[in-house]
C-alpha cells in the first residue's frame, strides 16, 4: 500500500481557523464557519465541531437546516448530526414524518450512517414515500445499516 502524502494526512487535520475557536469555545465563530467557511472541509469540520461542543441542543437547528437552499449547507448538517450520533436518532425519526421531502431525503439519509437498529422500522416505512428520493435513499440506508452491523435487528 502506497505510503500518504503529507497533502493527504493534511486534509484529514481539522482546519486551523476550526481548532482556534474550539479551543475558545467560541460557538458563533464556528456556526460562521459553517455558513461561510473558506471550503468544504472548513465547513465539514465546524459542522463536526458544533455537533460535538453542543451535543443534543445541535440536533434541532441542524435538522433545520435540511431546509437549507444550499445543498453543502445539508450535507454539512448531516456531518454535524453524525458527530452528534446515537442522541440524533430521535429527531430524525420524527423529522421523516415532515412534509418536506428534502427535509425527509437528509433525514434518511443521515440515519443510514447513525441509525442502526433503533432506525430500520421507521426506514423501512420510508421505502413506501411518495416521494422517489426519499425512497431510494431509505433503501440505500437500510442497506448500508445491513453493510455496518451485518444484520437487520427487525429482519429488514
Amino acid at each position: 500500500m502506497p505510503d500518504k502524502s503529507v497533502n493527504d494526512v493534511t486534509e484529514e487535520v481539522p482546519s486551523t481557523e476550526v481548532m482556534e475557536r474550539c479551543v475558545e469555545q467560541d460557538l458563533d465563530g464556528l456556526v460562521d464557519l459553517l455558513f461561510n467557511g473558506g471550503s468544504r472541509n472548513v465547513r465539514e469540520d465546524a459542522a463536526l465541531a458544533i455537533g460535538i461542543l453542543m451535543g443534543d441542543d445541535a440536533i434541532e437547528p441542524f435538522i433545520g437546516l435540511f431546509a437549507h437552499e444550499d445543498p453543502e449547507i445539508r450535507m454539512v448538517a448531516s456531518w454535524g448530526l453524525n458527530a452528534i450520533g446515537a442522541p440524533a436518532v430521535g429527531g430524525l425519526v420524527a423529522a421523516l414524518s415532515n412534509e418536506d421531502a428534502i427535509i425527509r431525503k437528509w433525514a434518511v439519509y443521515t440515519l443510514g450512517f447513525i441509525g442502526g437498529c433503533r432506525a430500520e422500522r421507521a426506514l423501512a416505512q420510508m421505502v413506501d414515500d411518495e416521494d422517489p428520493d426519499v425512497r431510494w435513499w431509505a433503501a440505500w440506508a437500510l442497506d448500508h445499516i445491513l453493510e455496518m452491523h451485518g444484520t437487520c435487528c427487525s429482519g429488514c
